[in-house]
C-alpha cells in the first residue's frame, strides 16, 4: 500500500536492477549477486579494495510516465550507509520507454556493515520542482559483511565460560546471554553451567534431546525478542516516512512484522509500532503481537506440540499394558 501524496505520482511499480559490479574495474562473480534477494555479498573480497562500481537501471511504466501531468522527470540513485551516516546521490541517465540507467560508486573509507540503494524520480508537478512521483518498490543492499547474497542471517554463538570472562561475569549465574548491541548480535552460552553444554551439543538419549529441544526453543524466544526490540528501538519516522535501521536490525523487523500485522504493509507496520513506542503507550497489544511473532519464528507450535506427544506415549504405553 503506497502512502497518498497530495498530488499525482506513479501508480505502477518503479523497478531496480543491479547489472553489473566491479571491483577496483574487476567484474564480481555473479554468484554474489542475488537478483531475488536483491543482495550484494561483498565479504568474499579478500584483498584490500578503493571502489565498487555498481551498474543500475530503473524502470517505470512508459505510457504512464508520458501521459502524466509532471514535467522532466528525473532519476536518482540513492545510497545510505546508516552506520557511518553517509548519504549519497548519483543521477542516472534516462534511455528509452521509461528506463534510466547509470552507476553507484561505493568508497572504501565511507562504508561498513551494509548500505541501502535506493530509487528516486522526481519531477516538476503543478509549478513545484523537486516533487517525489516515484521510489522504487524494493530496494538493494550491498552488505560488505555477507559471504552469500540473502538478508537472512544467523545468529553467531559463541561458548563462554561467564564466571572467567570479565564482561560476562556480571551474568555468571545466566545460562545464556545476548549482546545486541555489536555490529552483529552474538548469543554468548555459559559453559561454566555443569552440564549444560553436554544437553546442547551431545544429547543421545531420547529424554535429553527432548530437554535439548525446549531449551533452544527458550533461547530462540528470547533472542528473537531481544532483537526485535532493539530492531525498533533503532527505528525512527521522519514526515510520516518509516526510517528502516538497515543491517541485522532491518532484517529482523521485515521478517517479524508481517506476523504482527499480516494486513499491513511493512512500511504502516512499522510507522505504526514507532508512534505507539514514542507515544508512550500501555504496550500490551504490541506485546501480544511480539509473543505471536516469537512463536512463528522460534517454532515454539512444533515444540510443544511434539513434546506433548513425547511425553503422551509412556503414559499410553503403560496403560495398554
Amino acid at each position: 500500500m503506497k502512502k497518498a501524496y497530495p498530488y499525482p505520482i506513479l501508480a505502477g511499480e518503479v523497478a531496480l536492477a543491479a547489472d553489473k559490479v566491479w571491483v577496483d574495474n574487476i567484474p564480481l562473480s555473479l554468484n554474489l549477486v542475488s537478483e531475488s534477494e536483491r543482495v550484494i555479498a561483498l565479504h568474499a573480497i579478500k584483498r584490500d579494495w578503493e571502489e565498487i562500481r555498481i551498474k543500475i537501471s530503473v524502470s517505470v511504466d512508459a505510457d504512464e510516465l508520458a501521459d502524466g501531468t509532471w514535467v522532466s522527470p528525473v532519476c536518482l540513485a540513492v545510497v545510505r550507509n546508516r552506520r557511518t551516516n553517509v548519504r549519497l546521490s548519483f543521477p542516472l541517465k534516462y534511455q528509452e520507454r521509461g528506463r534510466w540507467s547509470g552507476e553507484v560508486e561505493l568508497r572504501r573509507g565511507e562504508h561498513v556493515g551494509r548500505c541501502e540503494i535506493d530509487a528516486w524520480i522526481a519531477a516538476r508537478v503543478d509549478g513545484v520542482e523537486g516533487r517525489l512521483i516515484g521510489r522504487a518498490e524494493r530496494r538493494w543492499s550491498a552488505d560488505f559483511e555477507a559471504k552469500q547474497p540473502t538478508r537472512q542471517r544467523s545468529v553467531k554463538m559463541l561458548w563462554r565460560n561467564f564466571v572467567d570472562h570479565p564482561q560476562l561475569n556480571e551474568f555468571r549465574d545466566d545460562p545464556w546471554i545476548l549482546d545486541a548491541e555489536a555490529g552483529e548480535p552474538i548469543l554468548y552460552l555459559n559453559s561454566s553451567l555443569e552440564g549444560f553444554r553436554a544437553v546442547l551439543d551431545n544429547a543421545s538419549t531420547p529424554e535429553q534431546k527432548l530437554v535439548r529441544e525446549l531449551m533452544a526453543t527458550q533461547i530462540a524466544g528470547e533472542v528473537w525478542t531481544a532483537m526485535f526490540n532493539t530492531a525498533l528501538y533503532a527505528s525512527a519516522v521522519e514526515r510520516g516516512e518509516p526510517q528502516w535501521p538497515g543491517g541485522w536490525h532491518e532484517d529482523v523487523l521485515r521478517r517479524m512484522l508481517p506476523d504482527f500485522f499480516p494486513e499491513t504493509s511493512p512500511d504502516e507496520a512499522l510507522v505504526d509500532l514507532v508512534g505507539r513506542r514514542t507515544a508512550g503507550e500501555s504496550g500490551s497489544d504490541m506485546h501480544a503481537r511480539l509473543m505471536h511473532a516469537v512463536t512463528v519464528h522460534s517454532k515454539k507450535q512444533k515444540t510443544v506440540a511434539s513434546t506433548v506427544r513425547a511425553l503422551a506415549r509412556p503414559a499410553n504405553t503403560g496403560d495398554e499394558a
